[in-house]
């Protein structure tokens, strides 16, 4: 595994453990929140991050400034990525793949236990097929030296926390998989779910897939129409499908993509761990469709997200101080006042935005993949991965049997037992 893979498991386990009380996964936690920080804070360019962004960007990404953000900015002052000054912090310009290898050695450095090692090892294995927690431990306790209790109670906690999924196949042994299993080999698996649908539900899956390779992103509800909500639950909660949410003050809204709109341009869960460019399409797509003339529609996406990419500043416009509000929240876009209560808006993070026009380039995104948006500020954006957690947890006992039936289909390529 790549130091860029491994950041970013621990960048999604650290965002898993900020959800519980669990003490067993301090190293992951650790370096979890500090790759977190580390992201909010940098640009591709050096600058000064002042004291008072700086606690905001913390508090934002879910990191108290008074009993944690110290140690943090203190370790990454250790591996020189930041110097303290007075007033606030100077940030090397980093890229998003940069941080992710900066928050891998983190954890590396640190005085932390097999099992944490263990799994990290066990979700990669598990995002490129689904496999068992006998196989895995066959395999990864004798790597790390760890005994199959161990790796049992391993396994057995991982699954409560959310680092990892899992279906029961028979009475000892359970089937481990997770969200990102339809970024890679797209194809093989979704042939293998196909074999095993009935006729009618093969047919309407085509028919959503085409839709969403031609438009790039649909309203849920324009989903479920074609697919019913049962056939949905079973496909999404396996991470065939990923539901964003934009919300703003009246309310929130639910898209559907596909994994593989973004894996076409970056085929690895390293270029999607922080879902970046994921919250970017959908305020882009609400600027260009939604939004009014009079507050800075945008009409030109291709010549401004290249003016944004390529360094310069865009604006003024009233929408600029209310439509990206999230993305500022993640230090993706820095915004400053203009005359007349407008804003300019500068990318901090170039390699974002490439990977957002490119999607939004390669698909059509138009009005109908955006018509339920209500014409308020986007403050909210809620990740994929989220949305699939609520979605397993309230899954019926008949949509999990399904779901277990499909992973099996993946995890044999669809041949007949």
């Amino acid at each position: 595994m790549d130091k860029k893979t491994q950041g970013a498991w621990l960048l999604h386990h650290g965002r898993k453990l900020q959800a519980t009380t669990n003490q067993d996964f301090d190293a992951i936690a650790f370096a979890g929140k500090s790759g977190t920080l580390l992201s909010a804070i940098s640009a591709e360019r050096q600058g000064v991050v002042t004291q008072p962004r700086l606690e905001a960007l913390a508090r934002a990404n879910h990191i108290s400034p008074r009993t944690e953000m110290p140690a943090i900015i203190t370790e990454l002052a250790r591996q020189r990525l930041v110097m303290p000054g007075n007033g606030g912090v100077e940030v090397l310009g980093l890229t998003g793949h940069s941080v992710l290898e900066h928050t891998a050695r983190i954890f590396d450095e640190s005085e932390h236990e097999a099992h944490e090692d263990a799994v990290i090892v066990v979700s990669e294995i598990a995002s490129e097929n689904p496999t068992t927690d006998r196989a895995v431990t066959e395999l990864v306790s004798d790597q790390l030296k760890l005994s199959s209790k161990q790796m049992g109670d391993t396994l057995e906690l991982a699954t409560k926390i959310g680092f990892f999924d899992s279906e029961p196949i028979s009475a000892q042994e359970r089937l481990l998989f997770n969200g990102n299993l339809f970024r890679r080999d797209e194809a093989r698996k979704v042939n293998a779910i196909l074999s095993s649908l009935k006729p009618g539900e093969a047919s309407q899956l085509r028919e959503v897939n085409q839709k969403l390779q031609e438009t790039g992103c649909l309203p849920l509800d324009a989903v479920t129409r074609i697919l019913g909500q049962e056939l949905f639950s079973r496909l999404h909660s396996i991470g065939l499908f990923d539901v964003s949410v934009v919300g703003n003050d009246q309310g929130k809204n639910h898209f559907v993509t596909r994994p593989a709109a973004f894996s076409k341009f970056s085929n690895s869960i390293a270029d999607d761990a922080f879902d970046l460019a994921k919250a970017l399409v959908a305020s882009l797509t609400y600027g260009m469709t939604v939004s009014s003339y009079y507050r800075g529609r945008i009409q030109m996406v291709s010549a401004l997200m290249n003016k944004l990419i390529n360094g310069h500043s865009v604006g003024p416009a009233t929408a600029i101080g209310s439509d990206y509000q999230a993305l500022e929240l993640k230090g993706v876009v820095a915004v400053s006042p203009a005359d007349g209560g407008m804003f300019t808006m500068k990318l901090l993070k170039p390699e974002v935005g490439r990977l957002a026009l490119a999607v939004i380039e390669d698909g059509d995104i138009t009005a109908e993949s955006v018509s339920h948006i209500p014409g308020a500020r986007i403050t909210e954006y809620v990740v994929p991965e989220s949305n699939r957690e609520v979605q397993r947890k309230n899954a019926t006992e008949a949509v999990k049997i399904n779901a277990r039936n499909l992973l099996q289909e993946i995890r044999t390529g669809g041949l007949k037992r």
